[in-house]
């Protein structure tokens, strides 16, 4: 874990239903938590600052809070990068504050990035000319587009629950394999967490009433 430095530097603001706060930390912040130690089975970790950190907070009228560019995320952020390594012809499903792209356009070895994002005050608010922004939901972006990309890394959701993950992540990366097979790497924001939770929901004897977990979907003998 590290405390890594945000590469956005944006003006508090609002456009639409979609606002960015600021916020000052003086104390001690999270890197990792204990829901990721959990979840992700890696050592919780926090750090006592020597100096204060302004932090970026992407709000929705309707969603609550979207993104913060916060030491833990900027941590996930990094820990993607270094093991999936993007390079070539990426697509990013959901700009948020613009972290992950900003940090891709500048990335060695990353030719081309576009964005899909379905909010255009988000765009207003956060975009930048580093890379390409595209308006759209990024299903009906997947089903219809024709273009190529070598690496999809995505996360438009709020969730890290296994509800999402059967609900709008298999969706999506099912829908990159119909059009394009093995070939792209697919990266889904959170999905180890997801994975977790859906791997202790299938071993636990007290199932919840998901369709998802229903017969005849899921059936087999419980202790």
């Amino acid at each position: 874990p590290a405390l890594y430095r945000s590469p956005i530097d944006l003006p508090e603001g609002r456009s639409g239903t979609a606002e960015i706060k600021h916020r000052i930390y003086t104390n001690k912040i999270t890197i990792v938590s204990i829901r990721e130690m959990v979840t992700r089975g890696v050592k919780p970790y926090e750090v006592t600052l020597s100096q204060p950190i302004r932090v970026h907070e992407l709000y929705s009228d309707e969603h609550g809070q979207l993104m913060t560019d916060a030491p833990q995320e900027l941590n996930q952020i990094a820990d993607m990068l270094y093991n999936v390594r993007p390079k070539g012809r990426v697509l990013v499903g959901g700009l948020g504050l613009g972290v992950l792209v900003k940090t891709l356009s500048v990335r060695a070895g990353v030719d081309y990035v576009l964005v899909i994002e379905n909010d255009p005050d988000v765009i207003k608010l956060c975009a930048t000319k580093d890379y390409d922004v595209h308006c759209q939901d990024i299903m009906e972006f997947i089903e219809h587009h024709s273009r190529i990309f070598d690496y999809y890394l995505l996360d438009t959701w709020q969730g890290t629950n296994e509800a999402t993950w059967w609900d709008t992540v298999m969706p999506l990366k099912r829908a990159i394999r119909h059009h394009w097979g093995a070939r792209p790497t697919i990266h889904c924001w959170a999905e180890d967490q997801m994975a977790w939770q859906i791997t202790r929901q299938l071993t636990n004897s007290n199932m919840p009433e998901h369709w998802y977990y229903r017969k005849p979907f899921y059936h087999m003998s419980l202790p």
